[in-house]
Formats: C-alpha cells, structure tokens, sequence
C-alpha cells in the first residue's frame, strides 16, 4: 500500500465488511487503525443496523470515529449530490465521504461507480471493499488464496453487489485493474 492517507468510510463497505464477519480488516488495514464516519454515513449505518445482525454502531467500533462535516464540507457535499441527480435523500453517505476527503486530504472508500467518478472529478482518492480484501490477501493473509476468496464469497453472501461473481474470481478482477502483478 502506497497512500497511507486516513481513511473516510461510506455505508457499503462498513456494513458489509461487518456483516460478513470481516470488519476487522477495516482496523488492520487503515491507516493509524481507525475509519472516520460522517454523520451522514452513520445514519445510514443506524439504519442499517435496524435490520441486520453484525454491524456495529460507530460509537462501539473501537476503529471507527465519529466526524461532523463542516460548512465548507457540507457545500462541497451538496455539490457533489447535485452532480448524482437522484431522489434527495440517495448518495448523501457517498457524497459526504467525498466532501470529507477532498477537504482533509483522505482516502475515500467508496463502492458505487459514480461515487467513483465524482471523486476523481475532484482529484479526491479513492479505493473500495475489493481493494480492501486485495489489500488483505497480500499483506494479513500473507498470499492465502483461500482466505480471500471467503471473504468475497462471504460478501457475496452479504447481498453486496460487486464486480465479480465468486470469491475465486476476484483474482482475475484484480490483475485486470492493476492490484496485483
């Protein structure tokens, strides 16, 4: 890993990282061992909660920080959201992950494909769960194929929509976005 930036996290990879039993990885592998988690995201979070065993609530994840955007945040937020179009409540978790991240200088970690590109419109970096579990494979799992395939097919498992269909094929997914040689 060359960006050792802090990580701000959206919904999807908190809950379902945490839902499939591998929320450990998010404090084993970011930066200083701790996520922040806007307000926005935390609603989302809390709502989440409401209807999934295992996610824990931000206040009780010894790796996640609680962060309140600021005014200059909260504008940066709005105009993202108005580039996502959509219905008024969708992508305010995406949307103030990325205000976060451009204004202190973090790494997004963001799922959703335009959440992906409105964060490269504004230079904000970013990586997502699959990076996440990559990352995992050549550094915690010290190259265990086995083990990162469970965790993929555990967040398959999970209902999270990813760009691979098994946990077997995420090796293929990454040489084929440049995450592994």
């Amino acid at each position: 890993m060359t960006d050792r930036r802090r990580w701000v996290i959206d919904t999807s990879a908190y809950t379902h990282l945490s839902r499939a039993g591998h929320g450990d990885l998010i404090a084993q592998l970011a930066p200083g061992g701790v996520v922040l988690v806007p307000a926005e995201v935390n609603a989302e979070i809390e709502n989440g909660r409401l209807g999934h065993f295992g996610i824990p609530a931000v206040a009780d994840a010894a790796w996640a920080e609680l962060a309140t955007l600021s005014e200059e945040e909260a504008w940066t937020m709005l105009l993202v959201k108005a580039q996502f179009g959509g219905d008024p409540s969708q992508h305010l978790g995406e949307c103030a992950v990325i205000a976060c991240a451009y204004h202190r200088n973090l790494m997004a970690v963001i799922d959703e494909r335009e959440a992906i590109a409105q964060a490269d419109a504004l230079n904000v970096p970013s990586i997502d769960t699959l990076w996440i579990v990559i990352e995992a494979y050549k550094t915690i799992f010290d190259l265990d194929r086995g083990r990162a395939v469970q965790v993929v097919d555990d967040l398959l498992g999970t209902g999270m929509y990813l760009p691979v269909s098994s946990g077997e094929s995420v090796f293929s997914w990454a040489f084929e976005q440049g995450l592994l040689p």
